[in-house]
């Protein structure tokens, strides 16, 4: 058990195993502290990233898990910066404390985001109202306007309506006129014609077909206006759903910021997470930084001195 945590914290901080079971016990202990605190470190921004991916991202169970374990990698690819430094390499450690103070300000906030939920929640409701009654009237507009629109169309198919009824009320029937020809045939034996003869014949009105499609048309309208009303009964309803849904970071971060600004209890709490994390953040510099150079990193430099002096040797000139 002891030896697989010892693999398990090499292959975390990128130290050779190898080269570690043959150092002192000084350069084990070493790997094991770098290997809890970026366990630690790796929990606590694998939540964060959970947190954010899924609240924020709104990728579901198995989208935050993936977050979760990209920020882990992110995190421990940047501890290894550090770990894997021979010696003490200040710029690296400058640099890594601006990149702590930036992650624990991020992760500061997207927590307190979670902790300050329902005071987030009760602002957001207000928000909202505010957003909507701006919002609301555009909305409205284009609705009665639509409305608007419909009503001229059934009133216009209507009159076409009642005209033709009307019409066809007066002239159910319609006259079409038809003339035959009688035949005699004189004494020379040839056919001439005799008498013509016009015959009235009553139809019923043609455009009577005119009457159902037309019908149809005002039908399909009417029911249109049906749908725009119950629209604009339920425009706020439906408005209010629609940004309800929508689960804005910098929306939640200024009311989180207005919170912090208005009460001291609020911000006495932001800052005692992002010392906290920042805290974290500073553990593998702080035992580099703070640690003599073991044996572990005295063979390293050495085979790099034993691999330099070889290669010399291979080129004499240089």
């Amino acid at each position: 058990m002891r030896d697989s945590w010892l693999r398990f914290g090499c292959f975390l901080t990128g130290y050779n195993y190898k080269i570690v079971r043959q150092s002192s016990e000084v350069s084990v202990k070493a790997v094991k502290k770098y290997t809890s605190a970026l366990i630690i470190i790796s929990i606590l921004w694998g939540f964060i990233g959970y947190l954010f991916t899924t609240r924020y991202l709104h990728v579901g169970l198995y989208g935050g898990i993936i977050g979760a374990l990209i920020l882990i990698i992110v995190i421990i690819q940047i501890e290894r910066q550090i770990i894997l430094s021979v010696g003490k390499n200040r710029w690296a450690g400058g640099f890594r404390v601006f990149i702590g103070i930036i992650m624990s300000i991020i992760g500061s906030v997207i927590i307190d985001q979670i902790i300050f939920k329902d005071d987030i929640e009760k602002r957001q409701i207000a928000y909202n109202q505010q957003y909507i009654d701006s919002i609301l009237p555009s909305k409205t507009t284009e609705l009665k306007r639509q409305i608007r629109a419909n009503d001229s169309l059934i009133m216009s198919k209507e009159a076409e309506r009642l005209a033709l009824q009307n019409e066809l009320t007066l002239r159910p029937t319609i006259s079409l006129t038809t003339s035959s020809t009688n035949y005699v045939v004189d004494s020379l034996g040839q056919v001439k014609p005799a008498t013509k003869v016009n015959n009235q014949t009553a139809v019923p009105n043609p455009k009577a077909s005119l009457l159902e499609p037309l019908q149809g048309q005002i039908t399909s309208y009417i029911i249109r206006k049906s749908k725009l009303e119950g629209q604009l009964i339920t425009i706020r309803e439906y408005v209010e759903r629609e940004v309800k849904s929508k689960t804005g970071f910098l929306d939640e971060l200024q009311l989180l910021m207005s919170i912090l600004l208005e009460s001291l209890v609020a911000l006495i709490v932001w800052i005692l997470w992002f010392l906290f994390l920042f805290s974290i953040e500073m553990f593998v510099l702080v035992s580099k930084f703070g640690d003599q150079t073991h044996d572990y990193e005295e063979t390293v430099m050495h085979q790099m001195n034993v691999r330099l002096e070889m290669l010399k040797k291979l080129n004499p000139k240089n």
